[in-house]
């Protein structure tokens, strides 16, 4: 391959001023250099040039050989499909008429077949066996291909018109046996249905008539008309006659209202209590007859459920009707929801519980019922600024009125209990707002005031009102028991708002008694007869006269006039406990005290008992403190060395600290006792028991006692402790071990 190269900058560069000849000349010598230069390079790589020549030719002779051979092999193979097409030909020909003939043999063996059917059909009397003949003969009569044969359409006519006979006669004999509870008959029948591949279609045709008839007896239902005359009268055309009169341009009937939801609620009793009923028993019906047959292999299908299927239409249907009913029909129905779920529960009580209706349905008509008896519990209090018992006498009977018709319904239950609920706050609070509260309505010095009466006055009406609800729920207490709801739970606990204002009442008075109580009681520790060796007069003492006098008469004036017993027994009880409290903290920081006074404060335990007998009329109700307070008689008589005998610990009656504090007082006066130490007074160490329930704190206090003791004795270089200390060290340190 000759390469040409032209050398572009040597062209460029010619001199401008060179002619056009020159040019040419110039040109054409150098093209002749160029083809000298191919005729080198050809005579250079001649034998290269000869040899592939050589090839080229015998390349164009294989061509040549394999374009003969394809064209053989194109001969060969049309001659192999004329010969293929030929033989196709002939077996397609014969195919068809093999067909056309394996056709006209099948026509025929039907035909026959239609034919021997027909007459065995003709003479059968059986409906079983005429069903069972009819599922054979269902595919021949639908055949196509048979229409078109003249000689079998007799045949056909003829099955077409016994099955339409044979269907018409089972469908009547189907609601028969259903309506007569023959179940028997209903068995047959569906058998039947079966064998004509209609038994799907045929069941759910059964159902819709159920619904279509159920719709049918609501709107009249709702247009006001009595259907269970109508019904057992079997009175067909009046319901015709009363659409007609009802209808466009005509003139209206006229009712009372009284007398339209009369019949309207004697209807829908009616009608769900019997008609529905009965729609229900011939479904239970049908259902048992399904299972019988398919225990003999027929085939119904496993996942239709005539059941469900049929109690899923009637709820669709009620729940329809109930929404889009007129304005009339839904006030009736809200007001009288008690009533329809009456008959509701009635009819699955009566089905025994296998058809039961969805709370949904009702829900839509809880709003009017709950409005119209949370206006009739309202009524009650409207314009009642103080209530009264009669106004409590009153709003309770229409709450047992709304509860007892409520009842039927656990969800129904809860929401008219949560009405009441609401309302007896309202009550509560009007009774609230009228409590005194201040120095008048606390004081206990004198017979009560008129604001104490009349704060007495309010925590009666209260129990009045506790004790007229605890009693209307022990009269529905059985019927709360059938719906298990939480409505009485729920009530009981609202009542928590009564006790609470009672007891408010209450706190207060029991406060200023404990204060004075108090008051009595530290006067103990200025008793002159306590630190005398002089025995004087039985009898309880000066503090003790006061106390019993003060109690005795506080309680009759203040307290008895309360009429809830159970609210003052606990109030009593706590008021007693306190008591003995104050009592032993009072007689064990007592000093001085001679063995006289302590052979009197041992009397005196006796005597509060005594003193205790209005508050708490059974001392032993109050478990510990009691035992206290007869453990305290026999402690306080004791010497100090059976008095560290005492257990110490949670299993001890007496708290340690106690038993100490009674030490001091047999101790001498340079053992100061904790408080005189703290430079307190017995009313502020008192204050300070009651706040710190802490037994260890309480040993700490009287730690710092001994230690300034200890302290004392080693300044004054004193060899000799109060022969007490070393008792009161070593009961000290066992009970601050045992806490």
């Amino acid at each position: 391959m000759v390469e040409m190269e032209f050398d572009d900058e040597s062209i460029t560069q010619v001199d401008a001023n060179t002619t056009i000849q020159e040019q040419i000349q110039e040109l054409s010598k150098r093209l002749q250099n160029v083809n000298d230069d191919l005729q080198q390079q050809v005579r250079e790589k001649h034998g290269a040039l000869l040899q592939q020549a050589t090839h080229a030719g015998r390349f164009d002779v294989a061509l040549n050989t394999l374009a003969n051979d394809v064209e053989q092999i194109r001969s060969t193979g049309r001659k192999l499909k004329s010969q293929i097409d030929a033989q196709y030909q002939q077996i397609d020909s014969q195919t068809r008429i093999l067909g056309r003939i394996q056709q006209s043999s099948h026509l025929l063996r039907s035909a026959g077949t239609l034919l021997a059917l027909t007459a065995k059909l003709r003479s059968t009397k059986d409906v079983l066996k005429q069903a069972e003949l009819h599922y054979e003969l269902g595919q021949l009569v639908d055949d196509e291909n048979l229409k078109k044969i003249e000689f079998v359409q007799n045949a056909r006519t003829e099955v077409i018109a016994s099955r339409q006979k044979l269907r018409n006669l089972t469908q009547m004999q189907l609601v028969t046996g259903l309506q007569e509870r023959n179940k028997t008959q209903v068995v047959n029948a569906l058998k039947i249905f079966k064998n004509f591949n209609t038994l799907q279609k045929s069941l759910d045709n059964l159902v819709s008539t159920f619904t279509t008839d159920l719709e049918q007896s609501i709107k009249e239902c709702f247009a006001g008309t009595d259907i269970s005359v109508l019904n057992t009268k079997g009175d067909t055309t009046s319901i015709a006659t009363s659409k007609t009169i009802r209808g466009p341009g005509k003139t209206p009937m006229l009712t009372t209202t009284q007398n339209f939801r009369a019949k309207f609620w004697k209807s829908l009793h009616w009608l769900l209590y019997e008609e529905l009923y009965e729609s229900c028993e011939q479904v239970n019906l049908l259902k048992s007859s399904l299972d019988e047959i398919r225990q003999f292999g027929f085939d119904t299908g496993e996942e239709y459920d005539v059941h469900q299927y049929f109690w899923q239409a009637v709820q669709t249907l009620l729940r329809i009707s109930f929404n889009d009913s007129p304005a009339h029909v839904t006030q009736t129905l809200q007001e009288g929801l008690a009533k329809l779920l009456t008959s509701a529960r009635g009819l699955e009580d009566r089905l025994n519980r296998e058809f039961i209706f969805d709370n949904d349905i009702f829900s839509g008509l809880e709003v009017g019922y709950i409005r119209k008896c949370a206006a009739n519990m309202k009524a009650c209090l409207a314009g009642v600024d103080l209530p009264s018992n009669e106004t409590v006498d009153v709003f309770i009977r229409v709450v047992s009125t709304e509860l007892s018709a409520a009842l039927i319904d656990t969800r129904l239950t809860n929401s008219v209990a949560a009405v009441f609920i609401a309302c007896g706050k309202e009550l509560c609070t009007k009774l609230e707002a009228q409590i005194k509260l201040g120095a008048d309505s606390k004081q206990v010095v004198d017979i009560p005031n008129f604001q104490q009466i009349q704060n007495t006055l309010l925590a009666n009406i209260l129990y009045y009102y506790k004790d007229s609800v605890c009693r209307m729920l022990i009269d529905l207490k059985v019927q709360f028991s059938k719906t298990k709801c939480t409505a009485q739970q729920d009530i009981v606990k609202a009542l928590e708002k009564a006790d609470i204002l009672i007891g408010t009442i209450l706190q207060q008075i029991m406060d200023s008694i404990l204060s004075t109580i108090s008051i009595i009681l530290l006067s103990m520790h200025r008793e002159p007869g306590l630190n005398s060796e002089k025995i004087s007069t039985t009898g309880p003492s000066m503090y003790m006269k006061e106390l019993q006098e003060f109690i005795s008469r506080v309680w009759s004036n203040h307290i008895e006039p309360f009429e809830d017993k159970e609210v003052v027994s606990k109030c009593g009880n706590e008021l007693a406990t306190r008591c003995i409290e104050l009592f032993v903290h009072n007689i064990s920081i007592l000093r001085p005290i001679s063995n006289v006074g302590r052979q009197r404060l041992k009397s005196d335990c006796s005597h509060m008992e005594q003193a205790l007998k209005p508050i708490c009329v059974n001392l032993s109700d109050l478990g510990n403190p009691a035992r206290l307070l007869r453990a305290m008689s026999f402690l306080i008589v004791q010497p100090p060395a059976e008095l560290v005998k005492q257990n110490v610990g949670s299993d001890s009656l007496v708290p340690s600290y106690i038993v100490l504090f009674i030490l001091f007082g047999h101790a001498s006066f340079e053992l100061q006792s904790p408080h005189t130490t703290a430079n307190w007074s017995n009313e502020r160490l008192i204050e300070w028991l009651e706040g710190h329930t802490s037994e260890r704190e309480k040993l700490e206090l009287i730690s710092g006692a001994l230690q300034r003791y200890r302290d004392q004795v080693r300044r004054k270089n004193s060899e000799q402790y109060d022969e007490i200390y070393p008792l009161m060290v070593e009961f000290f340190e066992k009970a601050l071990k045992a806490y």
